[in-house]
């Protein structure tokens, strides 16, 4: 493939990447530069002399090495990455980190797009697991591999400590090409006030989920008992999954998403909508809201929403809190989403070892934890679950620790070239069930098509 081939490819890729991801928050050298197959160390090598010499001067004479790190955070996630930016930086004397908000979502991508055309891209970026296989098989990432990372001063044993549903989110080609950072699993909110009306237990299962709907219908009750997103395309592949579908393989990329276990999942779901048992956001975008207002007894959300239902539910006085989402046929799993910390492959030596200590440092126990309580997020490392003030913050905010309790189980989605394209896809067929009506099995039997299709033309 010509490179001018490849770069159409890359710059499809991230623009449906941004509007997926908009839509879920609610996974230098290119073109024309001769060096842009090799790896980070040979374009290091084969810089020109000029270039070398600054570099060594540089080291020799003590000078810090400057990071450049671009993000899409804004707000107080700006204010809590700034701070810890800052600890680092005063931490030690070797490497400063110059973090840049790009703005949002698509406006960091468009940077990235364009610095890849100028050769110019920053050290280091923020980027969902959907931009990873689009940028590494342009050439554009530096893998990640454990011997890269612990020969650049990463902790081993901080590498073993990492949740392995995390490490597996920025893959490509059986390479890492990220580190997780800003983590988020789904969970269940609930209406303590309306399961104590209809004398139920909170529901742990989808059968428990639909025996509730049908109490609430039979007693002509407005509400309903499950709401999810606009958007709820993860809530059906984790029922999918938990059914025994392998949906999308993560080691051969086979789709086998029209399978029995699948439709009988989607199946489910249709007949929980068909009966007034559940429903979507609708005008409102996110359920958080409608939640908050009472209009159901469950919902499930992001865990990163907790902040957009506490204020909501406080102002109606609900009773509410979170718990692990439902399983299907007594199975535990659940999906990961967020953003991870990518090193882009034109980084010179001095700024790959800086890029590794700078993620071992976010990465520590507390400083893991740290960015949880401010974010929102969970934890990265299992031993975060351990820091005092962690465990001191759940305590005083239980909301919080549902997400905590499905760490174990979580996995993240296969990714590959073309999955945004596929994502669409998917999120259109969840629309053909909820809106146009269309069976589970002709929808899921059009989407194993479009899947076949947009993993051969990009694999």
């Amino acid at each position: 493939m010509d490179m001018q081939s490849k770069w159409v490819r890359f710059g499809t890729g991230l623009l449906t990447a941004s509007a997926l991801f908009l839509a879920a928050c609610g996974n230098g050298e290119e073109t024309e530069d001769e060096t842009a197959d090799q790896t980070p160390e040979q374009a290091t090598e084969q810089d020109d002399t000029s270039s070398e010499e600054t570099t060594d001067d540089e080291t020799a004479s003590g000078e810090t090495v400057e990071i450049t790190f671009w993000h899409a955070m804004n707000g107080p996630h700006q204010e809590a990455i700034t701070a810890l930016t800052e600890a680092f930086n005063e931490s030690q004397d070797q490497y400063v980190v110059n973090e840049q908000g790009q703005g949002g979502y698509p406006e960091l991508r468009q940077s990235i797009m364009g610095a890849a055309v100028s050769g110019d891209l920053p050290t280091m970026s923020q980027l969902t697991a959907t931009d990873v296989p689009e940028l590494a098989s342009n050439d554009l990432l530096a893998p990640l591999s454990e011997e890269f990372l612990v020969a650049n001063g990463f902790d081993e044993d901080a590498l073993n400590d990492i949740y392995e549903g995390f490490l597996s989110s920025s893959t490509y080609e059986g390479e890492m090409y990220a580190m997780p950072f800003s983590k988020s699993t789904r969970v269940m909110y609930y209406n303590q006030g309306v399961l104590d009306e209809f004398g139920v237990e909170l529901p742990t299962t989808w059968d428990e989920v639909e025996s509730l709907g049908e109490l609430m219908v039979e007693a002509g009750d407005d509400r309903v008992a499950m709401g999810l997103e606009n958007g709820f395309e993860m809530e059906f592949e984790t029922m999918a999954r938990q059914n025994g579908a392998d949906f999308i393989n993560a080691d051969t990329l086979e789709a086998s998403i029209n399978a029995p276990e699948s439709v009988e999942a989607l199946e489910f779901l249709t007949n929980l909508f068909e009966s007034g048992y559940a429903r979507t956001a609708g005008e409102d975008g996110f359920f958080s809201g409608p939640f908050g207002r009472g209009e159901s007894a469950l919902y499930i959300g992001s865990s990163a929403g907790v902040a957009h239902v506490e204020p909501v539910a406080e102002e109606n006085g609900l009773d509410w809190g979170t718990a692990p989402i439902p399983t299907f046929n007594d199975t535990e799993l659940t999906l990961f989403a967020g953003n991870d910390l990518g090193l882009f492959s034109s980084a010179s030596e001095e700024e790959q070892r800086g890029f590794v200590e700078y993620i071992n440092f976010l990465l520590q126990p507390e400083n893991t934890a740290e960015w949880a309580m401010l974010s929102g997020y969970v934890p990265i490392r299992e031993s975060a679950l351990e820091d005092p003030d962690y465990v001191a913050f759940l305590e005083e905010n239980p909301q919080q620790e549902a997400a905590t309790t499905m760490l174990s189980y979580g996995m993240s989605s296969p990714t590959f070239v073309g999955y945004g394209e596929f994502r669409n896809a998917l999120i259109d067929a969840m629309d053909d069930v909820a809106v146009s009506g269309m069976a589970p099995q002709e929808v899921l039997d059009n989407l194993q098509a479009e899947a076949e299709s947009i993993i051969e033309s990009n694999n």
